[in-house]
């Protein structure tokens, strides 16, 4: 199988003052398509910095990382942006659901950024609403969604591009 996420010599180092953190040392990974993978470890141990480095919010002070085999460092920040929108899904704790838009058009976001006809977006967010089993709320707005609504909103933006690299 193909590689859908690598890093190599990850390291990323905060200055605070005179003092030097080391929030991630040295994180060698590779993961292949259909893999699914877990960043467990105690508060405060580096998962979140981790994981907005392995999706390009944060840079590595140190280290490379590869999204369907595409460099995500050392590229111009337009590139990076068209990159993360093609390769990469993504899952927050808090979903960022758009509040002024319903399901259907929040789910339908990163498929108009990438370009598609609006009719072709409004199909692939219909249908990856009903496969997360929410084809009769596609009308609704966020505050009209239970919690778990709302999540599986942001599960079916999050896939419905078919993405290379699901963080959540």
């Amino acid at each position: 199988m193909a590689v859908a996420l690598a890093c190599e010599g990850l390291w990323k180092i905060y200055e605070m003052g005179d003092e030097k953190v080391q929030a991630v040392r040295g994180i060698d990974l590779e993961i292949k398509q259909g893999e699914m993978v877990a960043i467990m470890g105690p508060s405060g141990c580096g998962k979140t910095t981790l994981l907005n480095i392995l999706s390009g919010i944060d840079d590595p002070s140190a280290g490379q990382v590869e999204v369907a085999g595409k460099p995500l460092f050392g590229i111009s920040d337009d590139e990076r942006t068209n990159l993360r929108g093609r390769e990469m899904g993504f899952i927050f704790q808090k979903f960022h659901l758009l509040e002024v838009m319903n399901a259907v058009e929040n789910v339908e976001i990163p498929l108009l950024l990438l370009g598609h006809e609006p009719s072709v977006a409004r199909t692939k967010a219909l249908d990856a609403l009903e496969k997360v089993g929410l084809g009769d709320r596609s009308e609704h707005r966020p505050a009209e969604l239970s919690g778990g609504q709302q999540q599986r909103v942001s599960i079916a933006r999050a896939l419905v591009h078919k993405p290379s690299v699901i963080l959540c």
